[in-house]
């Protein structure tokens, strides 16, 4: 079983490495202490969204049961989300942001985590969820990406849904205030 995790562990640091190519990549990755089971990144903010030239700095944190189990993600700067926990707020798996493939009471449900996702996939679902965007006519928000009815942060979620233009420019503030 050992080989197998450590194959696996292997596997996913090159498929960083060509996904996310460390001179080029918009995601600025790194191993933590040599440690496959540990990455700390910085991602960028989307144009045309609230977190416009921000960059967040997060921990990915792989448990001893991977890939049977999720990575462990948690946001290092503050960030107004969501779905994404004000500080050291964390689900009970120990990460602070709320998304189906990571959660653990999904594992294996349609959404939710499998042992065939990949690291590179879960970076790109975490950079997806600050793809937010003023939606027109009857578009709602992505349900796996930003879900303002199951919030991780209740007030952020409230304000989303009942005066986005609020939210915004919260969420643009708190952008300029810790991510610059």
């Amino acid at each position: 079983m050992q080989d197998l995790h450590s194959r696996r562990l292997r596997e996913e640091f090159k498929r960083m490495l060509k996904t996310y190519p460390p001179k080029t990549s918009p995601i600025k990755w790194a191993i933590v202490n040599n440690d496959l089971h540990h990455y700390k990144a910085t991602i960028k903010g989307k144009e045309n969204t609230p977190y416009d030239g921000g960059k967040w700095e997060i921990t990915l944190d792989l448990p001893p049961e991977y890939p049977f189990k999720p990575p462990v993600i948690n946001f290092l700067t503050p960030i107004y989300h969501p779905n994404i926990a004000i500080g050291k707020t964390q689900w009970k798996w120990g990460s602070n942001v709320c998304l189906s493939l990571v959660n653990w009471n999904n594992l294996g449900k349609p959404g939710g985590w499998k042992e065939t996702i990949t690291l590179p996939s879960v970076f790109e679902h975490v950079e997806m969820m600050l793809d937010v965007y003023r939606a027109t006519g009857d578009v709602d928000f992505p349900e796996y990406l930003v879900d303002p009815n199951d919030p991780f942060n209740p007030e952020a979620g409230e304000i989303m849904k009942t005066n986005f233009d609020k939210f915004w420019e919260t969420a643009e503030d708190w952008t300029k205030t810790h991510a610059k």
